[in-house]
């Protein structure tokens, strides 16, 4: 029985964790991060699903981190245009404070990475980016 999927798993929860250290200091989470990583990546704005299945995340978990960053005025929800989907967009002060975030991320990756090896690097990410293919596949099989 190999456990490779297991160790996968608990990597993706120390690199979230390392990452948290690095946006330490800040009022945000990686789960934050990753909205508002989103958002930014895809004009400023975007469509609650559209959120959803970029981020691969259940509906609840998505809800909160939206309403925490509505709170904290870094994104504003309204009803799109059909009505059966929120309208999520990156207010003045998301925008502003995205730069910040975005070195510090970057910061603690480049600190990782620097100690991993540039061919390291992107031998992992070839492997990272086929297995995803394969489970995206996997998945479409059902």
């Amino acid at each position: 029985m190999s456990l490779i999927f297991h160790h996968i798993q608990q990597l993706s929860r120390n690199v979230n964790q390392f990452l948290n250290e690095g946006l330490q200091g800040e009022d945000i989470y990686m789960s934050h991060w990753a909205v508002l990583f989103q958002l930014h990546s895809h004009g400023g704005s975007m469509t609650q699903a559209e959120l959803k299945n970029r981020l691969n995340i259940e509906a609840p978990p998505l809800s909160r981190v939206i309403a925490k960053l509505e709170t904290q005025g870094y994104v504003q929800k309204n009803k799109s245009s059909d009505q059966r989907t929120n309208d999520i967009t990156l207010t003045k002060a998301g925008k502003d404070r995205y730069p910040v975030w975005e070195q510090a991320i970057q910061k603690a990756e480049t600190r990782l990475l620097e100690r991993y090896g540039e061919r390291r690097e992107t031998v992992l990410e070839e492997h990272v980016l086929s297995l995803s293919r394969l489970i995206e596949e996997e998945r479409g099989r059902d």
